[in-house]
């Protein structure tokens, strides 16, 4: 019994030293499945990848970061990891994923030139996709790996118990031989014994191992109860890891599908080995909602029960980032063929791969025709020496890309002026594979430059030979952008001297002028210039000058500069000066007799008028004398014509002398005048002609006799009568005059 006893506890303490192995073995494999956990969270779609495709598709700066900062502890975890991802074929698989990140990595800084270069964001997506199929088998198989080693410890270590529970049930056989008694409480002690152990593994071995998992796990039942459930599970099902436990796999199967699952199920345990669905089923949520996941079945047998380990992973993201990539396939497509610009892809010895619709209408080439072409057959003999350098510098890394206007021949040989962007796509190695041209035709804008040379041509021509000093400045005078040549000669200051100090030509003006034009130089920042100004020229000289300018504006109406002429008028103003002199004088002629110096008679016509309108406004009052020498004709007959023009201005200047300057004093007729006394009433007159009668002394002819004539007058007073008009008025004054004549005898008067 002793031996026995002995016995026993030397295969317990070997089966305890298995069991320690095993418990080592099972921690390092979960150890390695948690790091799994930890590179697949970093890889995930909400770490690494999500980063890196966001920067991709948005260009923004914190997505490049974030990738960055994923980058580093992807870098830390394979580091503080080499020695648990040692073995094989663990080493083998992460070797594929840490050279899929590496990839990536390259791929990062890729994107991030061409965001810089401003590549359509499709072409960006394009060049740095990645393929990552090897990579996520390669995870797909590490999981799988480490799930089917755990289970196979666990299975060793069910099959171990066995074996200790029937050497202990032989051991309790022979001690039953040498007592009932003890091999009864030995039995009682080992059943209770199996019953701790057994729950102790049913608990250690499903659900912590289980939680562990990097991924949602299930364990099913051949009836396809759930009988245990990680938290991955309970998150990806949205339900609690409680609530799972007990229900069907079926509850979360879409209701379409349930029937044939169950059918699916019952062929699953009937068979051996595992099976993987690689193509996304659907999923339902105990929410309601449907997922898209990738399934991993394990069959594993405890006890005559199979079990089934059923690994799920969440594949909507991906399923939704693989559609919106071949979305962008699709644009892409159609961008390269409706682009308005002519893209080619350009082979390294520079023949064309592949051209779009644009650069074939633009080179007027069949679209297989120019693909079976060079970039040297478009381009001329003498030119064809800058393709090689242009090859050799993009393909020597010397830049990235090129950018240049170069002269191709379309398919009738003429010239077409482009604007060639060219770039090298490079391998995930960095290897050139071929050239990226874009193509632009600019023939257009040549020949509007070749036009405005032209034209800027004909203008300097023009302006030179205008006979003043053209220019064009900006608002304000800040910057002289052109002036003719005269400018050297009215100004007598070179035009570099302006070019380099705008404003030097006010130091040429007249200081009297000068602060004029530069309180004019606030109108020219709005555009209006229009000054008159003197300067001192070369010889010292003063000349009058006119400048005058107008705005030039953009198609917004923004004020681009002025344009405008600086004129010499000193001759037109000395001109303007002597027929202003002429006019007065012949003004003079016009409106004097040049015999008595007295207004013509239309004048008097205006003069009289005014002094109505005043009348009838303000009540000014106004008197007209109307004049006649009687017998005048006797003294032309007797005396001759001299006398009689003696007399006749002797008459005017005793008049001018007697009558204030606001009064008027007209030549009527031939004896007859008009006197127009302003703000005069009757009484006024009438002491006025008393005055004069007064001051009429003798004169004598040229014999030595004593000149005698008689006056006749008549007087009307605004107000003292209606007024129609001036002729009104004159004819009123002349009834007066005429029935004054007739009720007096002529008087005798002597002129002085």
């Amino acid at each position: 019994m002793v031996s026995a006893l002995l016995l026993a506890f030397w295969m317990s303490r070997t089966f305890q030293q298995q069991q320690v192995e095993t418990t080592t073995q099972l921690r390092s494999t979960l150890d390695t499945q948690a790091r799994i956990s930890l590179l697949l969270h970093q890889l995930g779609y909400s770490g690494f990848i999500h980063n890196f495709k966001n920067y991709v598709l948005r260009g923004e700066e914190p997505y490049y970061n974030a990738t960055l900062d994923n980058l580093k502890r992807l870098e830390m975890m394979f580091q503080n990891s080499r020695n648990a991802f040692a073995e094989e074929p663990v080493a083998s698989q992460v070797r594929w994923i840490e050279r899929t990140i590496r990839d990536y990595q390259l791929k990062l800084e890729m994107a991030r030139q061409l965001h810089n270069q401003q590549v359509p964001v499709q072409e960006i997506d394009r060049k740095v996709h990645v393929d990552d199929a090897a990579a996520a088998e390669a995870l797909r198989g590490l999981i799988a790996q480490l799930q089917i080693k755990a289970a196979g410890l666990l299975r060793e270590d069910v099959q171990r118990e066995q074996r200790r529970d029937d050497f202990l049930n032989l051991i309790l056989l022979l001690c039953l031989v040498l007592t009932i008694v003890l091999c009864l409480l030995c039995a009682a002690a080992v059943a209770g014994l199996q019953r701790r152990l057994q729950e102790q593994s049913n608990i250690t071995s499903r659900q912590k191992l289980l939680d562990a998992a990097p991924n949602p796990t299930l364990v099913v039942a051949e009836s396809g109860e759930i009988l245990v459930a990680n938290q991955g599970a309970a998150q990806l099902l949205e339900c609690d890891t409680d609530a799972l436990v007990g229900r069907q796999v079926e509850v979360f199967v879409p209701e379409s599908d349930r029937v044939d699952h169950a059918g699916y199920r019952q062929l699953f345990f009937n068979s051996e080995g595992a099976r993987t669905m690689r193509n996304p089923v659907s999923i339902a949520t105990a929410q309601g909602n449907s997922k898209k996941v990738e399934v991993l079945i394990g069959l594993y047998q405890v006890e005559q029960k199979r079990y089934a380990i059923v690994n799920l992973m969440d594949v909507s993201n991906v399923e939704s980032i693989e559609r919106h990539a071949i979305q962008m396939e699709q644009h892409f497509r159609v961008t390269f063929e409706l682009a308005p610009v002519g893209i080619a892809q350009i082979s390294l010895e520079g023949r064309f791969i592949k051209v779009n619709r644009q650069l074939s209408s633009i080179l007027g080439y069949e679209r297989l025709t120019l693909e079976e072409m060079s970039l040297d057959d478009l381009t001329p003999v003498s030119e064809r020496n800058s393709n090689r350098l242009t090859l050799k510098r993009l393909l020597s890394n010397e830049v990235e890309h090129l950018r240049f206007e170069k002269r191709l021949l379309d398919s009738r040989s003429r010239d077409v002026w482009v604007t060639l962007t060219m770039t090298v796509y490079r391998d995930e190695s960095g290897r050139p594979e071929y050239l990226i041209a874009i193509i632009e035709d600019i023939s257009y804008r040549k020949q509007y430059e070749e036009e405005l040379l032209a034209s800027e041509a004909k203008f300097k021509s023009i302006a030179n030979h205008v006979n003043a000093v053209v220019w064009m400045a900006s608002p304000g005078i800040e910057k002289v952008m052109f002036v003719s040549d005269r400018y050297e000669s009215l100004w007598g200051r070179t035009i570099a001297s302006l070019l380099h100090d705008p404003k030097s030509f006010m130091e040429s003006i007249l200081p009297e002028d000068r602060a004029l034009v530069e309180s004019e130089v606030a109108n020219h920042r709005q555009g209006v210039w229009n000054v008159n100004y003197r300067i001192r020229d070369k010889e010292g000289k003063v000349r009058y000058i006119h400048d005058e300018g107008v705005p030039v504006r953009s198609a917004k109406g923004d004020l681009l500069f002025l344009v405008g002429m600086a004129r010499d008028v000193t001759d037109e103003r000395m001109a303007r000066e002597k027929l202003e002199q002429s006019n007065r004088q012949l003004e003079q002629l016009a409106k004097f007799d040049p015999l008595t110096m007295a207004v013509r008679r239309p004048y008097a016509i205006s003069d009289l008028d005014e002094c109505i309108a005043l009348f009838q406004r303000y009540q000014t009052s106004a008197s007209l004398i109307f004049i006649d020498l009687n017998d005048f004709k006797a003294v032309n007959d007797n005396h001759g014509h001299e006398a009689g023009d003696q007399v006749l201005i002797e008459f005017s200047r005793c008049m001018r002398q007697n009558i204030r300057q606001t009064d008027g004093f007209y030549r009527y007729a031939g004896d007859e005048f008009l006197l127009l006394l302003r703000e005069t009433d009757v009484r006024e007159s009438d002491r006025f002609l008393e005055k004069l009668e007064a001051l009429l002394i003798g004169t004598e002819s040229e014999g030595g006799e004593p000149l005698q004539v008689t006056l006749s007058y008549g007087a009307v007073a605004l107000g003292e009568v209606e007024v129609m008009d001036a002729n009104h008025w004159i004819r009123l004054a002349d009834d007066r005059m005429y029935a004054h004549k007739k009720r007096h005898k002529a008087r005798r008067l002597v002129l002085d």
